[in-house]
């Protein structure tokens, strides 16, 4: 529960800066085109906030990316987008032209809990980068209009991870690791292991404290 708790707050606070460190520093340029394309949609629809509906449709948008080959959402968006309730047609405005607006636009709670089951289907992966497929992904993890409208095309999670990891074989990424890349798995790496391997030493330290009395009188 505390894990999820973490994750929830890390989708909450997505592209604010933690220690220096932001989650979007994380994801693939096509992710974050994606989400571009959300938000357009957003504005389009006159939203007050980007909703899951809006981030599907965004994911559709793109050709030839992760969670485009997988889920086929260029060849369903239409029916997709009637099912989650977004607009019929694409939002018309590019990407560059909607960001001085953005900063108008909120991410509703059923987004930022995808963005953080995104962040954990791409821990699960034991990868550093979160592509389209873990927001896709993300948006399966729990019941909402885009989940329900992915399931109408027959593709679930368990479907889902398992295309995600052929696509992957298939596709190398096109992010390759980087200084940042390192530290980022250092650092959390050195967080998950520094407390067993301290608990284990101070066991061993009193266990020898222990015994070594007592083996060393034998020894004599």
């Amino acid at each position: 529960m505390m894990a999820m708790r973490e994750q929830m707050e890390a989708g909450a606070q997505t592209g604010k800066k933690d220690n220096g460190y932001s989650v979007f520093e994380r994801y693939t340029e096509a992710a974050r085109t994606a989400i571009s394309y959300a938000r357009c949609e957003a504005l389009w629809r006159d939203g007050e906030a980007i909703t899951v509906a809006d981030l599907l449709a965004g994911l559709s948008n793109e050709e030839n990316t992760r969670a485009e080959r997988i889920g086929s959402l260029k060849a369903n968006a239409c029916y997709l987008r009637w099912l989650s309730g977004a607009s019929q047609l694409p939002s018309p405005i590019a990407g560059s032209d909607c960001q001085d607006k953005v900063h108008r636009l909120e991410l509703d709670f059923d987004v930022k809990r995808a963005l953080a089951f995104a962040v954990s289907e791409a821990d699960r992966d034991r990868e550093y980068w979160i592509d389209t497929d873990h927001l896709l992904r993300g948006l399966m993890r729990f019941p909402n209009k885009a989940h329900f409208a992915v399931l109408k095309t027959e593709m679930n999670l368990k479907a889902a991870r398992v295309a995600s990891r052929c696509d992957r074989e298939e596709f190398l990424p096109d992010e390759t690791p980087n200084l940042k890349v390192v530290e980022y798995l250092v650092r959390k790496h050195f967080a998950f292991w520094i407390s067993p391997v301290l608990s284990l030493a101070c066991y061993l330290y009193i266990l020898i404290q222990s015994i070594g009395p007592g083996v060393f009188s034998l020894a004599r």
